[in-house]
């Protein structure tokens, strides 16, 4: 079996975007840097795309492409689980929505709630035959999705298994918590609906 060798290596984050051609040159830019991203490719063009982001979305819907909210809750009043919530908006109107809750105890609190909502939102759009951007106001949502965390916990680790081939038509974007905003309040109010908390 071969392995690529990672040729450039793409830095973002805190720091100034850079393509580095050598990992100790990558290092030096990131070293000790709280926030500082980076990401290996084979080729510069790789790299120079994942710096614009072209891998992620702005909050808005392209030709044949649904908004998909989603969120995630936990209260350890209402017991071990997380809830999920998620909505799926096509030209400002709500097409569909669902919510529910974890299946097994909560290892990360709402981590784990924010996670399944969006396995399930994926699992709901790929059956309907929609391409999604998904709309998350906690980063790992996107982050590890696309391999730009490198999942460590129990609960990242499954994520990431869970949504192996099915990110084809598939965006994220990350949007702020708790501004107000219509539908990623609808997302938060399905996720407390989950486990009986609205």
């Amino acid at each position: 079996m071969t392995t690529t060798r990672k040729k450039y290596y793409a830095v973002k984050g805190t720091v100034a975007p850079a393509v580095c051609a050598t990992w100790p040159a990558c290092q030096r830019l990131v070293h000790g840097v709280k926030g500082a991203l980076f990401k290996g490719f084979a080729t510069r063009a790789e790299a120079e795309a994942w710096l614009e982001d072209r891998g992620t979305a702005s909050e808005s819907a392209g030709d044949g492409e649904v908004l998909v909210y989603v969120d995630g809750s936990f209260s350890p009043a209402a017991g071990p689980h997380a809830g999920w919530g998620f909505v799926v908006v096509k030209d400002n109107q709500e097409l569909f929505a669902a919510s529910g809750r974890t299946l097994g105890p909560a290892l990360s609190r709402n981590v784990d709630g924010e996670l399944e909502a969006t396995i399930q939102a994926i699992d709901w759009c790929c059956a309907q035959g929609y391409r999604a951007v998904v709309c998350h106001d906690y980063e790992g949502v996107g982050r590890w999705a696309l391999g730009e965390w490198k999942a460590s916990s129990t609960v990242a680790k499954r994520y990431q298994e869970r949504l192996r081939g099915k990110l084809d038509g598939i965006r994220f974007c990350k949007v702020s918590a708790h501004t107000g905003h219509r539908w990623n309040d609808r997302a938060d109010t399905l996720a407390k609906q989950g486990i009986g908390m609205s």
